[in-house]
């Protein structure tokens, strides 16, 4: 097996120094029993992972390739670790920890870095050799973070095709609405600016089933990371991210280097500026295919799909006009919407209702083969094989409809 390192599991320990006077010092110092729990947590996935491996002869059916399995690892030998970073999946926000790590960036506060800017700065396995690789593995505590399988593969469309992203409507819209698509327009052949959720299925469906024209953001969680070959020590969970990302400062002691004020609030308010960045830095590419409203209603709905808006707050701009809008009141603007969007906990509904509306628009066919494509991470992670929420989609007619856009 390739770059084996495995041992047996063992429980996780938890420190009870404390530094610095962050959020994550407040964290621990007020909840130690959590901390504890959170540790638990952990060391309970761990064995569950191992079990599952030793149970999934068909686990090598389709990986990616060992290249690509190397750009993914992320090093840091001053603190001897070995983060496995997966997009869709915390990933911007765990390269700029690294960041600060390497001393790239000469700030505490990852949400200091701009989002886009999180792609360099630290090292990666990509170009070391195999002696090198083996034993930086050997020597490092490694940790990697997964998320539901049927969620992440409807963030990554929202993310990539549904929202305004010219460089995936050219490299996989294109191709889905041509593959796909039944008496596509020669706009639609050419912009790949309008899939929908059914026609993206369908695609990951084939391209998992081909190994053709795959993509970092909708190939599976365990393709990325080998973890049936290389043993994670940590293997946190995008549905509890807050507290095993808290856990993980204070267990790797890195929690001197990395502060937040408020990670909560930080985080949507780096969601929505990143959004709003991202959007206007393709501008140019994006007005080929589609209006520069649109591209800004579309970049909105992608904030309350994610519940970081709700959908009571209306879009603060007039759909139809004409009058161009800068970036600084666009987030300025989006800023305030969140701001009257109430706690966290009252937009929770957005994300269900979301994946529910997405969901319901796949036949009965296709939900089974993709439910075939997704069972290794299912059964690995310890996700439901079959979400409950399926139970919902049958004829579900939605009040608030997330996907079909009206200007």
């Amino acid at each position: 097996m390739w770059l084996h390192t495995s041992k047996r599991p063992v429980k996780v320990a938890v420190s009870d120094t404390l530094g610095g006077g962050s959020i994550l010092q407040r964290y621990l110092t007020d909840a130690p029993a959590q901390h504890t729990a959170v540790g638990e947590r952990f060391a309970q996935r761990r064995r569950h992972l191992q079990d599952q491996c030793a149970d999934l002869p068909s686990y090598f059916g389709t990986q990616n390739s060992e290249n690509a399995v190397k750009e993914h690892l992320t090093i840091d030998t001053k603190h001897n670790l070995v983060y496995c970073a997966i997009e869709k999946i915390g990933s911007t926000f765990w390269k700029r920890v690294y960041q600060i790590l390497s001393g790239f960036k000469n700030v505490s506060d990852p949400f200091e870095i701009q989002g886009i800017r999180a792609y360099e700065g630290y090292l990666t396995a990509k170009g070391l050799p195999f002696d090198r690789i083996h034993y930086i593995l050997k020597n490092s505590k490694k940790f990697m973070f997964v998320r539901e399988p049927y969620e992440r593969l409807l963030s990554g469309y929202v993310d990539k095709l549904f929202a305004p992203n010219a460089a995936y409507w050219a490299f996989i819209g294109t191709f889905i609405t041509q593959t796909f698509r039944a008496n596509a327009t020669e706009e639609a052949k050419k912009c790949g600016h309008d899939v929908t959720f059914e026609e993206f299925v369908l695609y990951f469906i084939y391209s998992q089933h081909n190994n053709l024209r795959r993509d970092a953001h909708f190939v599976p969680n365990f393709e990325h990371c080998r973890p049936c070959e290389i043993d994670y020590e940590y293997i946190g969970k995008l549905e509890t991210f807050k507290e095993d990302t808290l856990f993980l400062l204070k267990e790797l002691q890195l929690d001197s280097e990395v502060r937040f004020t408020d990670f909560q609030t930080e985080t949507e308010r780096d969601a929505i500026v990143d959004a709003a960045d991202y959007v206007y830095s393709m501008q140019k590419a994006i007005t080929k295919c589609m209006s520069m409203h649109e591209a800004l209603f579309r970049c909105y709905r992608k904030l309350q799909i994610r519940g970081i808006i709700s959908t009571d707050v209306e879009y603060p701009f007039i759909r139809e006009g004409e009058r161009d809008i800068s970036i600084e009141e666009y987030k300025r603007n989006l800023l305030t919407a969140h701001a009257h969007s109430g706690p966290p906990e009252s937009r929770k509904s957005n994300r269900r209702e979301a994946f529910i509306e997405a969901y319901s628009t796949l036949s009965a066919d296709v939900l089974l083969k993709l439910t075939n494509e997704l069972s290794v991470d299912a059964k690995l992670f310890d996700y439901e094989l079959v979400p409950k929420a399926f139970e919902k989609i049958e004829n579900y007619k939605p009040e608030f409809s997330f996907f079909h856009i009206h200007l």
